[in-house]
């Protein structure tokens, strides 16, 4: 985690620790802070907290009154996002742990997702079902994202058309190529470096798509793509992604 965002995950775990005292059992952190790979002032919080009990309607209340209160306290996010589950929720939510474990950080507490993994809990595993599984969805998000929709994956997407580029990039090229990786079962991480020198491997002929995604995520002024334009000169990279998971 980069050290701009430490004082702000400091904060929101002192409160919860100190709200949800004895029923609080772990925090995750996903997204782009949990990667270090947020840019201040433009990514957001995105924050997963579990507890043993089922959460009631005055925890929701202190949740939004907490996100508001962080986030006026911490300009250097746009949004600070907590959600609360309770333990038997994520038991039933194998998807849930799948994140988790493959794409978030450990902050406080005990790593309940590998306890519930190795009591025999039903999980989802990287590979090519997987990867299947969710394919309808992320065809959805990909569709909605060209018709300049909202996508159902994304989070809130930034009103600036460069940085709006960047998370593009990293949703559809970097996290949709994770799960092709998976579907030829050549998955290690979400990591952004390890996911894109693997898609050069398999996808030699969209070498240039990957080359405008990488100065995107390293300097998205500096490359100077308009997230419309962006979404158009993936869009064959990306349907060939789905097709051959398709056919995995």
């Amino acid at each position: 985690m980069q050290k701009e965002f430490t004082t702000l995950v400091e904060d929101a775990t002192m409160l919860c620790k100190n709200y949800f005292t004895e029923k609080l059992l772990a925090i995750y952190l996903h997204g782009s802070i949990a990667m270090g790979d947020a840019i201040p002032y433009v990514s957001d919080l995105d924050y997963y907290i579990v507890i043993s009990g089922e959460p009631v309607h005055k925890d929701k209340q202190w949740l939004e009154q907490t996100e508001n209160e962080l986030q006026q306290k911490h300009s250097i996010v746009n949004g600070v996002h907590l959600s609360v589950h309770s333990i038997i929720d994520l038991t039933k939510d194998k998807f849930a742990r799948f994140v988790l474990k493959y794409n978030s950080m450990l902050y406080f507490g005990n790593d309940i997702v590998k306890e519930l993994d190795n009591s025999g809990c039903e999980k989802f595993e990287p590979n090519a079902e997987m990867a299947k599984g969710r394919l309808a969805f992320a065809k959805q998000c990909f569709e909605q994202a060209l018709n300049n929709k909202q996508p159902m994956c994304t989070g809130e997407i930034p009103t600036d058309t460069y940085y709006a580029s960047r998370k593009y990039a990293r949703y559809f090229v970097v996290i949709e190529g994770a799960y092709f990786l998976m579907s030829k079962n050549d998955f290690k991480s979400f990591e952004k470096g390890d996911v894109l020198n693997k898609l050069y491997k398999y996808a030699h002929e969209f070498e240039k798509e990957l080359d405008m995604t990488c100065e995107i995520l390293k300097a998205p002024y500096t490359a100077g793509v308009k997230h419309d334009e962006f979404l158009k000169r993936i869009c064959p990279f990306v349907e060939w992604m789905f097709n051959m998971i398709e056919k995995s």
